[in-house]
Parts: structure tokens; sequence; C-alpha cells
């Protein structure tokens, strides 16, 4: 299976989802794109371990092997799994929100966290195009992830080196730690919105082995 993991507040209905769904389709690859937060209240209630579950139930209920496109949180999402399941040969990750506890903890003031803790935290939910509430259960649970999720599989990265909510030098990092991994810079932001056609060339040719594409 290859399967898309769509970023924080996002969807399956972003931009970058179809893009790459509908280039995938036309060379014959089926592109899997769940809703990682489903339900009414799914996304206030989200926290990245019901995320990083629904994508396992996927990966579980079908034969491997498995390959992972991940955006952002949807990328940082693919690397843990990777880490813990050996059926994920492949990941291609743009953008993948490393750090992903210390960057959110080093912008919250005393005040903040009690907000947040006591009304929740609005944010412009990309999906629904509306503000939403995310509960504080999602920064407690994110405490417990590692900075840089341990990888040994093939991996992809493509970062731009504008990009103002996951740094250029964090994906590095990763990078750096990971031997497997090869690193894709782009003259982009964090939406990598300029380099759609070159984050597709790139993944074909990556996943060419394993998803046939040619």
């Amino acid at each position: 299976m290859l399967l898309y993991l769509h970023g924080f507040a996002s969807g399956p209905s972003s931009r970058k989802a179809r893009v790459l769904s509908d280039r995938f389709a036309a060379i014959g690859v089926h592109l899997v794109i769940p809703d990682l937060t489903p339900g009414e209240d799914g996304f206030e209630r989200s926290t990245p371990s019901s995320m990083l579950a629904v994508a396992e139930r996927l990966l579980a209920a079908a034969p491997p092997p498995h390959a992972i496109i991940g955006s952002s949180l949807g990328g940082y999402l693919a690397a843990v799994a990777a880490s813990r399941d050996p059926s994920i040969e492949r990941l291609v990750l743009m953008a993948p929100a490393v750090r992903l506890f210390e960057r959110w903890e080093r912008r919250l003031t005393d005040a903040d966290r009690a907000a947040w803790k006591a009304n929740g935290l609005e944010v412009d939910h990309l999906a629904s195009g509306r503000r939403r509430r995310l509960g504080w259960p999602f920064h407690e649970d994110a405490r417990g992830w590692p900075a840089f999720p341990e990888v040994r599989v093939p991996t992809l990265c493509v970062s731009g080196r504008r990009d103002d909510t996951v740094p250029f030098e964090d994906v590095e990092a990763f990078v750096a730690r990971t031997p497997a991994a090869r690193l894709v810079p782009v003259d982009d932001g964090h939406e990598l919105a300029d380099s759609l056609d070159l984050v597709f060339t790139e993944a074909r040719a990556f996943l060419a082995p394993f998803a046939g594409a040619r």
C-alpha cells in the first residue's frame, strides 16, 4: 500500500494530497489518503497518537510491503510509524515536523498554556475552512514522542529553505541522524506550493521499485 498522511489541521482534500493522488493515478498507482482526524469533533479531540492509530490500522489491514508519503505532521507520523513497523519499506517526507513537542513548547507562555488547558487552542483548520479549538491533550501526548524518530528505511525528504514552520535546519538534523535518508532542498516555504512538480518527480523515481511507477 502507498499511504498519504496529511498535516496538522489539514485533511484528505489538501492541495498536496490531491495533486499527488492525481499524478500517481495517472501512472496507475493508487494513493490511499485517510482522514487522520475523522468525525465531527475528531480534530478537537485529536492527538499525535490518535492520528498515528488511524494510519497504523490501515497498514495492519493491508498486505505488505508499504510506503508512506507524509506532509508536515503527517511526515513526522510517517517516520514514527516506520520506526515501529518493519512492513514500511520507504518514506517520502515533505517538511516533516520533527522536534514536534519542542517547537510547540518553545513558543508557549505560561498564560498560553493556561488558556489552552482551559479553553482549547483556536487554530485555522484548513480542511474545513474555519476556526476550531484543539484540546490540550494534543500537546501532552506530543511530549511522549521522540524529537527525531529513528528510521532505518530509505527515506526521501523535501524541505524548503524558507520554511517558517518547520525550520530547514531541523530537517537537516533529522537527515544527518538517518543514514538511509536523502534531503532535497528547495527554495520554498512550508507548503511547498511551488515545488509540487519536483516533489512528484522525485517521489515517482524514489518509489519506482516499490510502486511500479515507471
